[in-house]
């Protein structure tokens, strides 16, 4: 009931209720035509089992299986033995049927709340300091943002003032990089394990929207993260039970130290103004990392 509640079922997956038909009739022709050109090539399908949702074909585990030659499914009776915990929420309940399946590790099965207050308690136990002051205490200017992910409504705020139910109250990170931009760290990790930088740059005034004015791949990772820095970084993975995915992460230009401000289990990727032969690069970069860490 729990599951017809919520999905619709397709012939090869299932798809969230209230995708339009067209999309969700097109998604399966997609997949059933992978499968039927496997079968002319005589070859059987490699498959990723992303399960709840289904990846939307912009997603990075999308652009990563295509790349490596497999299959994404979100059916549980199509598991091949490689699967990934792929849910849109914030806050993550749909991991039951994923936990029962033998014979397979669940990339990110024990990652499920990734709510910004859960990320800096992560971030403390990994550096030993984090983002996170009391608005009633704090003098000066500190950021105030929803606890949900995804949500880009972060505000510049002064305190002290009284604090409000579902938001987190954060040290003000000053990003600057010049008197124009400031630049986020977007740094993807499997396991712990960094295949390069997405620096995002965006206009100052405009510091907390979501698409960045450009964005550059960085491959040589020891340009931006010390080596204390990396170890802290898959030191926080580890604690957070963070296996795939994401990161955003600021340098103060202050006291020059990191900061976690954000962790996204589900990435979409490479960044849309990245220009394209470096998203190209990036998603190789991607993959290899990919087989690596969960093929191999």
């Amino acid at each position: 009931m729990y599951f017809r509640s919520k999905y619709n079922r397709g012939v090869f997956n299932r798809y969230r209720k209230g995708m339009p038909w067209p999309e969700m009739m097109l998604k399966d022709l997609l997949a059933g035509l992978a499968i039927l050109k496997l079968k002319v090539l005589s070859k059987s399908a490699n498959v990723i089992l992303a399960h709840p949702h289904f990846p939307s074909r912009g997603s990075t585990i999308f652009r990563i299986a295509k790349h490596l030659g497999y299959e994404v499914t979100n059916k549980i009776s199509r598991s091949k033995g490689l699967a990934i915990y792929w849910e849109y929420n914030t806050v993550r309940d749909e991991f039951q049927e994923l936990s029962e399946l033998k014979s397979t590790n669940v990339i990110n099965l024990f990652n499920r709340d990734i709510s910004k207050d859960k990320v800096d308690d992560a971030m403390l136990s990994a550096f030993g300091y984090n983002t996170t002051i009391d608005p009633l205490k704090h003098k000066g200017i500190a950021v105030k943002k929803s606890l949900k992910n995804a949500v880009h409504d972060g505000q510049r705020i002064e305190c002290p003032l009284e604090p409000e139910e579902g938001f987190i109250y954060q040290k003000f990170i000053d990003s600057s990089v010049n008197d124009k931009e400031v630049m986020d760290l977007r740094i993807p990790l499997m396991r712990g394990r960094i295949p390069h930088i997405y620096l995002n740059y965006r206009n100052n005034q405009e510091r907390f929207k979501n698409v960045p004015d450009r964005a550059v791949l960085a491959e040589n990772i020891k340009d931006w993260l010390s080596e204390k820095e990396l170890q802290q970084l898959a030191d926080f993975c580890r604690i957070f039970q963070f296996d795939f995915g994401e990161l955003d992460v600021l340098r103060d230009s202050s006291d020059g130290k990191i900061y976690i401000v954000d962790a996204n289990n589900t990435p979409q990727g490479p960044p849309k103004n990245l220009p394209e032969k470096d998203k190209k690069k990036s998603v190789e970069l991607l993959s290899a990392s990919f087989k690596n860490e969960f093929i191999d």
